[in-house]
């Protein structure tokens, strides 16, 4: 062997992955039976492996700590996002920073919060938002391990774990369709205001066209003006259905129509997407519910992962070329509720 042996070479000699030979020397063995000790130290001695002590002292100081960055925390996704992977990074034995960026912010608050992250010297970055781009984040972090977690990506260098929206938008339109509605008003916003949110709408449209439903486009900003077009819109060309990108739109749509006499939802229905807000059970909102727990918890463990390939870069170099980034995607549940009805007999023509 022409270069110092690395947790990787170990790894294959005693026959396990490579995070169990990182446990097995950097946590004293925690979780590791008996005999796999014995294989991997075995192996290690067969091999010259040396464990490097210093870099191990330096991660278990400063390699501890996570970042996160989300976008808008009175959202109750964002919210419940922040909550989730509090809880499991926690349970991983390794603690959270976050930092917040605004909701009307175009993504310059984003790329500072990274830095920010970076400046505290976290092990790895979690971005939750849906705004600044994946190349962006590329040229902002390089040199730890970073996710983007809950919004859909195919970057080929950056890992994710993202909820499935455009299943949920096609998941809608199938819901709307089964309740009989022709016709149907789309609330839109740009796609440097949410990625998401373009990704839900832009889906549910292909849908509703695949399946025969005429869908008309309302611009969804500002919010307190959007939904009051929508819902002239639909009074005036007859639409039976608006569709909401996130619950809090669809909650102002509910306000606006009960300001103004509409019934939801015997004159119009209406459905939004997250499923995440106390009180909707109450309020009987039609919405998606987003998978959530399973996705930080997906996350998480993945990034695991990830710090101990880190750990065997600083080491020394390689014994295979980089493993692509891994993209995986998790479907959500979609949550019925009375603002979803039947349309109207006269509107189903």
């Amino acid at each position: 062997m022409t270069r110092p042996p690395t947790m990787l070479d170990v790894a294959r000699a005693a026959g396990v992955s490579r995070s169990t030979v990182s446990r097995v020397f950097q946590n004293d063995g925690e979780r590791v039976s008996a005999d796999t000790l014995v294989a991997v130290h075995e192996a290690a001695t067969r091999l010259g492996y040396v464990h490097n002590l210093v870099a191990s002292g330096l991660a278990q100081r400063h390699g501890r700590q996570l970042g996160l960055l989300v976008r808008d925390a009175t959202n109750p996704a964002y919210g419940h996002l922040l909550a989730e992977t509090n809880r499991a990074v926690e349970r991983a034995g390794r603690t959270l920073i976050s930092v917040t960026a605004s909701r009307h912010d175009y993504g310059t608050a984003e790329v500072t919060g990274l830095r920010r992250l970076l400046g505290q010297r976290v092990a790895g970055v979690f971005v939750g938002t849906g705004v600044t781009a994946a190349e962006d984040l590329v040229e902002t972090v390089t040199t730890v391990p970073m996710m983007i977690l809950g919004r859909p990506n195919d970057h080929p260098q950056i890992e994710s774990v993202s909820y499935d929206e455009r299943a949920h938008g096609r998941r809608m339109a199938e819901e709307v369709a089964a309740r009989g509605h022709r016709r149907i008003i789309v609330l839109s916003a740009p796609l440097l205001y949410s990625r998401v949110f373009d990704l839900r709408i832009r889906s549910l449209v292909e849908r509703c066209g695949e399946l025969g439903i005429a869908t008309l486009p309302v611009d969804l900003l500002p919010v307190e003006q959007g939904v009051v077009r929508a819902l002239d819109t639909a009074r005036e060309q007859g639409a039976s259905c608006i569709a909401c990108p996130v619950d809090y739109v669809a909650l102002d749509l509910l306000r606006a129509a009960a300001e103004r006499g509409v019934r939801i939802p015997e004159d119009v229905s209406t459905l939004g997407f997250d499923g995440l807000g106390d009180g909707l059970d109450l309020v009987g909102l039609a919405t998606l519910r987003l998978p959530v727990e399973e996705v930080v918890s997906r996350a998480v463990e993945r990034m695991e992962e990830l710090l101990v390939l880190a750990q065997e870069d600083r080491e020394g170099p390689l014994a295979e070329a980089p493993t692509p980034a891994r993209h995986s995607l998790v479907e959500g549940t979609f949550l019925p509720g009375r603002t979803l009805g039947s349309a109207p007999a006269h509107l189903r023509a």
